[in-house]
């Protein structure tokens, strides 16, 4: 992930010098159009099917796909059709690092294909889905959902990844986003299958959004136990059709920003271009930071911060403190607070124990970080 290191340093400082949350101007993403109060964070989340960069003219130009994204206005967006060195048809590029390169945006890949290269010495080929975000991505996942495979000559439903799963900092707010490719046959039984799969993944977080190209109309059955867990965000803000493919001459929408009850949804809107099949799609939605705070799952990307720079010596050590961590987490998942007391009071004297095995910021910063996580479940 791109930018991820130096923006978790960042935002372990400020978490140390504001008492558990990230002020709005601290600018971590140099987002200047959301100035506003520290309470109050408005952020754009989009998806776009980018069809590996070829337009409704035929053409592969990566260039209109980045500027379109950029024209957006998107903080976050999840891509799908990402190829990273796939083929001819879009000249074997890395897709998502170019993109992220133009844009200077934070980003995570998560492949559904990983095959062996055209050539011995080359890149993997891959295509799958992929986030962009302007705010830091604190922990990412490749997840697995049912998939029909297109590179199998007979293939039968099984699970197989390209489901993301990613956390964001949104200036104090804690994002969890997931980017999503489902099935395109006529046959909806493998998008029941992904629809299942995709909600077992996903725990009942306050500030949860799912994107992607879902190859279904709103009033499809296989959508609706979607639609009981998430607000789409077109329909509750927009009486029109909002179409989304084909690009050149719209008349379904399979495009879809789904968010979780709650979340405040100011607006949704199709951005009309040529560089793709598809249209994308925008959501502004406003996020109190208050209401989300730091997790174990932020504290586990410190960990992994601190011993990628040097300031934890030992395999141990980090394997440890994650394996505490990870527990914290799964309770955090069930809302058991006792559990998640007890395994940070685990935690904290293990790293104790640790001291000498780390340097004073990364033990000083990860002690605060825990006292604060524990004050935020008494």
């Amino acid at each position: 992930m791109r930018k991820r290191y130096m923006l978790i340093a960042v935002l372990a400082l400020v978490i140390l010098s504001s008492a558990g949350h990230v002020s709005a101007d601290s600018n971590v993403s140099s987002n200047e159009k959301n100035a506003q109060p520290a309470d109050e964070i408005t952020a754009t989340m989009a998806t776009y099917n980018m069809h590996a960069g070829i337009g409704t003219d035929g053409d592969y130009n990566l260039n209109r796909i980045a500027n379109t994204i950029r024209e957006s206005g998107a903080d976050i967006i999840g891509l799908e059709e990402v190829d990273v060195h796939w083929g001819n048809r879009s000249q074997f590029d890395n897709q998502i690092r170019t993109l992220a390169n133009k844009l200077d945006m934070d980003y995570y890949f998560a492949p559904i294909y990983n095959l062996d290269p055209a050539a011995s010495g080359d890149p993997r080929r891959q295509f799958g889905v992929a986030i962009l975000s302007k705010y830091p991505i604190l922990h990412a996942e490749n997840r697995d959902i049912a998939r029909l495979s297109t590179q199998d000559a007979e293939p039968v439903p099984k699970p197989g990844p390209g489901f993301l799963e990613a956390q964001i900092h949104v200036d104090g707010a804690e994002v969890w986003y997931y980017v999503t490719h489902l099935d395109y046959r006529s046959d909806p039984t493998v998008r029941e299958m992904q629809v299942e799969d995709m909600l077992e993944i996903m725990p009942a977080r306050s500030n949860r959004v799912l994107v992607g190209d879902m190859n279904a109309t709103p009033e499809s059955p296989e959508l609706d136990l979607l639609f009981q867990q998430f607000e789409d965000t077109w329909k509750l803000t927009r009486d029109d059709p909002g179409h989304t493919y084909p690009a050149n001459s719209p008349n379904k929408r399979i495009d879809y920003v789904l968010t979780a009850p709650g979340m405040d949804v100011q607006s949704a809107s199709v951005f009309p271009s040529m560089a793709s099949d598809h249209l994308p799609v925008t959501t502004d939605v406003s996020i109190d930071p208050e209401k989300h705070p730091f997790d174990a799952s932020g504290m586990k990307a410190l960990v992994e911060y601190f011993q990628e720079e040097g300031e934890m010596e030992g395999a141990e050590t980090t394997r440890s403190l994650k394996l505490h961590l990870d527990a914290v987490s799964h309770y955090e998942d069930k809302s058991s607070a006792d559990k998640v007391i007890k395994h940070m009071e685990g935690f904290k004297k293990l790293l104790e124990h640790q001291q000498e095995n780390m340097s004073e910021d990364a033990f000083e910063t990860l002690q605060t970080d825990a006292e604060l996580l524990m004050g935020e479940w008494q």
